[in-house]
């Protein structure tokens, strides 16, 4: 009883021992707005800026393009419009840039698949294959081949799939790991057959991408043409006869302005919403 009694006495003060001393830091949850931009930074290839850059690009890109339409016409309401089309432009830059480079690395991986399939038929292994992907291969799959090769000599030819497929984290690519795990588990025997047919697989999902990509991109156009004409209307009539809209220049004036550039802003939403692609689902391994 005696040795119970001390021992938990020891534990006592060895507790408040440590609470005293320990630094607790309280345990910060992440909010959901900065979550939801680090999402959109990590999915279009920007992982490297961090949150609070990317706000204050957009936040300065708004503010100069907001004074610079108040300086020039002097309405709030459009000045105020501005800022916020300034603050959608790194966005729009980044979703742009990375379609583009989605867009190159897909050809890329159809070009690889031929010449994988080439090597595989000329008596390389798969994994003879890839690493001289990685020296030869397209220049745009050259870094990310590279790290596969070297995981498949550190971590397995399952491990070294899959953790490329999460690097690129694209649909094709997806179908390109599948193709080359099952080979693996039930053996390279038919790897020449499946994957030329995952050579013509890759390019038809390809060319029908990008014939959508080309009929989205004229409603896109269409629609930004649609919603852009007012406003350049009131530019030219400003620049013009600046006292013919005076009319809006009173707080009423204003009121008016600001349900047209809402009006303006919904039926532009409409149009991209109605000509949105589906998203490609990504094959699940």
């Amino acid at each position: 009883m005696p040795l119970i009694l001390s021992l938990t006495f020891a534990v006592g003060l060895l507790l408040v021992f440590l609470s005293a001393t320990t630094r607790w830091a309280p345990v910060r949850e992440e909010q959901p707005l900065r979550s939801a931009l680090r999402a959109f930074l990590d999915r279009n290839g920007a992982g490297h800026v961090g949150v609070r850059d990317f706000v204050l690009i957009s936040t300065a890109g708004g503010t100069l393009l907001g004074l610079a339409t108040q300086l020039a016409l002097g309405w709030p309401m459009v000045g105020a419009t501005a800022f916020l089309l300034g603050l959608t432009l790194p966005s729009w830059y980044l979703t742009n840039r990375h379609q583009r480079e989605r867009t190159t690395m897909q050809a890329a991986l159809a070009e690889a698949v031929d010449s994988l399939r080439s090597a595989v038929r000329a008596g390389m292994s798969v994994e003879e294959a890839l690493a001289s992907l990685a020296r030869n291969g397209p220049e745009v799959l050259r870094p990310p081949l590279t790290e596969l090769a070297r995981d498949l000599r550190v971590s397995g030819f399952e491990e070294a799939v899959r953790r490329s497929r999460e690097r690129l984290a694209d649909p094709v690519f997806d179908m390109v790991a599948a193709a080359l795990l099952m080979s693996h588990r039930v053996g390279g025997r038919n790897l020449s057959t499946v994957l030329e047919a995952l050579s013509r697989s890759v390019r038809q999902t390809i060319q029908v991408e990008q014939e959508l990509r080309a009929h989205q991109a004229k409603n896109v156009l269409s629609a930004r043409i649609i919603a852009a004409l007012p406003l350049a209307l009131i530019l030219v009539i400003r620049g013009l006869n600046p006292d013919y809209l005076d009319v809006f220049s009173s707080a009423e004036g204003q009121g008016i302005l600001a349900v047209c550039l809402l009006s303006v802003a919904v039926g532009y939403a409409g149009m991209l919403r109605a000509t949105r692609l589906p998203g490609e689902e990504r094959v699940l391994l």
